[in-house]
């Protein structure tokens, strides 16, 4: 089992899994966290057409030329939150939108945003997107 949300409508899933889990022989580590949605397709669709216009906003300006991918990797290592990774007991610490929840998505899609507009870039914000009704909860 990957990740489990436990919640009132999925309690009665639980049980079964664990039984499952148990017979197995094996032995298993059990840690209960606050659920966080992953960031959404929404919100990473929205990222990549701010790298395009990014990066087409440089060029027409003459200030270079670069790719979506190559601006992502720069944002990334400025503002992404790092995230711990541990294989076979040994953690590293990697910058990944990948990782992000959809608040800490935001975040990241606010500092970018920041990021553009300090520079003179106008970056599309549709009006019902994800990320524009996630600002608005959140009091933006």
């Amino acid at each position: 089992m990957d990740d489990f949300c436990l919640h009132e409508t999925t309690k009665a899933q639980l049980w079964p899994v664990l039984k499952e889990l148990v017979s197995s022989g094996k032995r298993y580590r059990v840690s209960i966290k606050e659920w966080h949605d992953k960031r959404s397709l929404s919100q990473n669709a929205l990222l990549w057409k701010w790298n395009g216009e990014i990066a087409g906003q440089v060029a027409k300006a003459g200030k270079g030329t670069f790719t979506g991918e190559q601006l992502h990797e720069y944002l990334k290592e400025i503002y992404c939150p790092p995230k711990a990774i541990t294989v076979m007991g040994e953690t590293r610490y990697v910058k990944s939108t990948k990782l992000l929840d959809t608040g800490e998505m935001t975040m990241y899609l606010e500092q970018v945003d920041a990021w553009a507009h300090q520079r003179g870039f106008r970056l599309t914000i549709p009006a019902r997107c994800e990320y524009q009704q996630l600002r608005a909860q959140q009091g933006a």
